[in-house]
C-alpha cells in the first residue's frame, strides 16, 4: 500500500484543538506494547509524552504516523540526544488492524531518512516480546537471552537491516506483597557497605546539594551499563539538566523517587536508583536507572539503593501495584539482586542497531 506519512505537531496542551493526533498516537502505541508484551506495564501517559515533546533543550524528538486514509496505521519517533554525535533512537508501533502490512516498514524508513537529515549514522531501537512465546529463538551476540525469531516486530527489524545486539529482561516486583526478602538483603547490604557510605532518599525535585553529583552519575549510565557490541556515546549531564528534567516531570504530574549511596570520605555519588510513576498513582511504577560506579563496586551498593528505594516507595506511593524494570540478560549481578528481592520475569526486550553510513 501507499501510506501517507505525516509529522505530528506538538500542541500547547492536551486540551488544544490540535491535540487529537498526540492522544491517538499514544493510544495506538500503548495498545501495541500491551499486545506485544502481554502486559499493561509500559503504558505512556499523554501528559508525560507531551512534556517530553515540548522540552527539547537536551534532546530532539520527532513523531510521525502512517495513515491509511483517515485511519492511523502506525506510529514512530526519532529521538536525538543533542550531546552526542552519531547515535539516535527510533521506535515503531503498528495498530492491530494493520499487522501484516508494511505500515511499520514505511514508518521505519521515514525515520531513517529523518535521522540522515540530522547527521545521525547509527540507529538503535527496542522491541518488546512476550515471556511465554514458543518456537524458534534468535540469540544476540552476547549469548545471553533470546527472542522469538518469527514474530512481527522481529521480522520488521531484520527486513530493514537491523542487527540484534542484546536482549533485556523486563522484571516486575509486587509492591503489595512480602518485603521479607527486601529487608533481609537490605540488612546484608548495609553491613557490607559499612560507615563508608550513607544513603540519601528524596521524591520530587532534586535537592540542590545533590544535583551535580547525581548528574555525573546519570551520565555514566550512557557508558557503564552493559550494551554488548552496540555503540555507546557518553551523554552530558549537569545540575541544570537534572533540574530541567525535574521541572518537566512535575508539570506532567509525575513523581520521581531517587536513592543515592554517597561515599562519605569523598562526597561522591557511588550508586543510585530511580523510581518513577505518572499522574495516575494506581498505575505500575517504572524503575529508570540503577547504577553502581565501577570504582565503588563490590560493596553491595546496588542492593543497598534498590532495597531502600523499594521500601521508601511503598510508603510514598501505596496505591501503585508493582515496579517494572529492564536489565541486560548478561548483567548477572543486577539480575541476582532483582531475583533475591522478588522480581519475576514479565517480558523481554530486544535491542537493535543499524549503521546508516
Amino acid at each position: 500500500m501507499t501510506w501517507r506519512i505525516d509529522r505530528i505537531a506538538v500542541p500547547e496542551s492536551l486540551e488544544s484543538a490540535d491535540a487529537a493526533d498526540l492522544t491517538a498516537f499514544v493510544a495506538l502505541a500503548n495498545a501495541a506494547w500491551r499486545r506485544d508484551s502481554g502486559t499493561d506495564l509500559h503504558d505512556d501517559d499523554p501528559a508525560d509524552m507531551l512534556s517530553r515533546w515540548q522540552e527539547q533543550t537536551y534532546h530532539r524528538t520527532t513523531a510521525i504516523v502512517a495513515r491509511d486514509g483517515d485511519d492511523l496505521a502506525a506510529t514512530g519517533t526519532l529521538d536525538v540526544e543533542l550531546s552526542t554525535e552519531r547515535t539516535a533512537e527510533v521506535d515503531v508501533a503498528v495498530s492491530d488492524r494493520h499487522l501484516g502490512t508494511d505500515a511499520g516498514d514505511a514508518v521505519l524508513a521515514a525515520l531513517e531518512d529523518l535521522a540522515r537529515e540530522q547527521g545521525r549514522t547509527v540507529l538503535q531501537s527496542w522491541t518488546i516480546h512476550r515471556a511465554d512465546t514458543e518456537g524458534e529463538r534468535l540469540v544476540p551476540p552476547t549469548g545471553a537471552g533470546a527472542i522469538p525469531a518469527d514474530d512481527e516486530s522481529t521480522r520488521r527489524m531484520l527486513r530493514a537491516g537491523y542487527v540484534l545486539g542484546q536482549v533485556e529482561r523486563n522484571s516486575v516486583f509486587d509492591l503489595h506483597g512480602s518485603y521479607e526478602a527486601v529487608d533481609r538483603l537490605l540488612e546484608q547490604a548495609e553491613e557490607r557497605a559499612g560507615d563508608e557510605y550513607r544513603v540519601v532518599w528524596w521524591t520530587g525535585r532534586t535537592p540542590g546539594e545533590h544535583a551535580e553529583g547525581y548528574a555525573r552519575a546519570i551520565a555514566r549510565m550512557s557508558t557503564d551499563v552493559p550494551v554488548g557490541d552496540m555503540a555507546a556515546e557518553e551523554q552530558v549531564w549537569d545540575a541544570a539538566r537534572v533540574l530541567v528534567r525535574d521541572d518537566r516531570l512535575l508539570r506532567a504530574g509525575q513523581l520521581m523517587g531517587v536513592t543515592l549511596a554517597v561515599h562519605v570520605p569523598s562526597g561522591e555519588v557511588a550508586a543510585f536508583n530511580e523510581l518513577q510513576i505518572g499522574a495516575d498513582r494506581t498505575r505500575p511504577t517504572s524503575q529508570w536507572g540503577t547504577l553502581v560506579m565501577p570504582e565503588h563496586r563490590g560493596r553491595r551498593l546496588g542492593a543497598l539503593v534498590k532495597c531502600v528505594g523499594l521500601r521508601n516507595w511503598h510508603d510514598a506511593v501505596p496505591e501503585s501495584p508493582c515496579v517494572s524494570t529492564f536489565n541486560a540478560e548478561e548483567n548477572r549481578y543486577m539480575l541476582d539482586v532483582n531475583e533475591a528481592v522478588g522480581f519475576r520475569p514479565a517480558s523481554y526486550a530486544a535491542a537493535w542497531e543499524k549503521n546508516l553510513s
